[in-house]
């Protein structure tokens, strides 16, 4: 079975189909007046129409929770690879400061200290 990513649309169809035919059904095999029959029909179609409507509404804010998912991803992926070039930074900064502070020692090296003196 092909999973085409229409998942919540073949379901929120066939959901719609089922309910039709399982609304004639029930009118063709009950015994009412034509008047209780168009009511309930009514009243049925009112019910799937909110249980379609409400599922809807449930894919609709999955969907809305999905996109904000991704678009969160994406921001982290990109702070990380600025993230990645602060970090290259302050590393040389930190090698250009080690850099420095082997120099003053040795640059005191030539100097003689008042013990020495």
């Amino acid at each position: 079975m092909e999973n085409n990513g229409n998942g919540g649309s073949n379901f929120l169809t066939g959901f719609l189909i089922g309910g039709f035919i399982g609304a004639a059904v029930g009118l063709l095999f009950a015994p009412k007046p034509g008047k209780d029959v168009r009511d309930n029909l009514r009243d049925e179609s009112e019910e799937l129409y909110d249980k379609a409507k409400d599922e809807l509404n449930r894919l609709k804010q999955e969907l809305d929770n999905l996109r904000q998912k991704v678009s969160e991803t994406l921001e982290k992926g990109k702070s990380a690879f600025k993230d990645d070039d602060l970090v290259q930074e302050e590393r040389d900064f930190e090698e250009k400061i080690k850099g420095e502070e082997e120099e003053k020692p040795q640059a005191s090296k030539g100097k003689r200290t008042k013990k020495e003196a």
